[in-house]
């Protein structure tokens, strides 16, 4: 799997740089626009099948959203094969991602389909939902933001400076306490988070489970494709950016900062590992009942809980192989 970007790299010494643009932007608009929503579909249907068969119906939503995750998984387990803890920067930067695809975005998009269409009443359908369900909605972008707080600190642990300030070139890689901390940092977030679901749950359980689940098909076979596509899709995606910040690496450094591994991964590869949630979330906006805006929002705060799972598994993984001596770049 780490070939990729290197031959990325020396397909573009090969056919230069005019043509290699050319063709970067096709093949990433394919995957943007075809593969990437084909697989999220079959995906997350099979997930919510699943779930629903054999955990209950109320953990749909959860099952839906979680799985839409798998490629920040994957982005951040390859940067640990290429020896970058730089990785961990994928899901705590789609902390960020979400709360602007999901919660701006995605309801931009839907509201601008129905302009063009001339389904102005649905417009309007969705203005009354929005003030009805206006608690719902603060909800859930309460806590997008408090997971997004956690990821901001647990990105200071494994950087010592904010997300948003470029890294220096003499920045070292910290000691693996501080890794462990942000592993706790996001233990702490996830515990905080189902509390205040559960909460949610037992005053409202019918948004959680009267969700649609005509295409609900519990697949074990057509999860693992739909999964295998989605992660073959985004590791791609991801191999593109890894050969740029080979290639424009003087470019970018005035960007992101002299690490752009981490940047790129924080702001690029988060946002486009975050195309597959903004898919859940304008599929569910467009139904026009508070169950699956529940849903559609969920796939901020909800995915921004299971990001925080995976950066506790990659920071607790670093953490544990600093300590015994194995040495990472960021």
């Amino acid at each position: 799997m780490t070939n990729l970007p290197d031959f990325l790299t020396h397909f573009h010494h090969q056919i230069g740089n005019f043509w290699f643009l050319i063709i970067s932007i096709i093949v990433l608009g394919i995957i943007c626009f075809l593969f990437i929503p084909k697989t999220t579909d079959l995906m997350v249907n099979s997930a919510a099948g699943l779930a629903g068969k054999y955990l209950g119906r109320d953990w749909r939503t959860l099952a839906i959203n979680s799985s839409t995750n798998n490629p920040e998984l994957l982005s951040m387990l390859v940067a640990f094969m290429l020896g970058r803890v730089g990785g961990i920067a994928n899901p705590l930067g789609s902390n960020f991602a979400n709360i602007y695809l999901m919660f701006l975005w995605a309801p931009l998009l839907v509201m601008a389909k129905w302009l063009v269409r001339g389904q102005f009443s649905k417009i309007a359908r969705f203005y009354r939902l929005i003030i009805r369900e206006r608690r719902l909605c603060l909800w859930h972008i309460l806590m997008s933001v408090t997971m997004f707080g956690f990821a901001t600190f647990t990105y200071w642990c494994m950087t010592g400076v904010s997300q948003f300030t470029p890294l220096v070139s003499d920045l070292s890689l910290r000691p693996g306490y501080f890794f462990a901390l942000g592993s706790l940092s996001c233990i702490l977030a996830i515990a905080i988070f189902f509390f205040f679901e559960n909460r949610l749950k037992a005053n409202r359980m019918e948004l959680f489970e009267e969700i649609h689940e005509e295409r609900h098909n519990p697949s074990w076979s057509e999860f693992l494709l739909g999964t295998i596509g989605l992660v073959a899709s985004c590791y791609c995606l991801n191999s593109f950016f890894l050969a740029w910040s080979d290639l424009y690496s003087s470019t970018l450094e005035t960007v992101f900062g002299a690490a752009t591994f981490a940047g790129l991964h924080y702001f690029i590869g988060s946002l486009i590992t975050s195309l597959p949630e903004m898919i859940v979330a304008i599929e569910n906006y467009e139904r026009l009942d508070a169950p699956d805006l529940n849903m559609a929002m969920a796939s901020a705060s909800q995915s921004n809980m299971t990001n925080l799972a995976i950066a506790a598994l990659g920071s607790l993984l670093v953490g544990i192989f600093l300590m015994f001596g194995q040495t990472f770049q960021l």
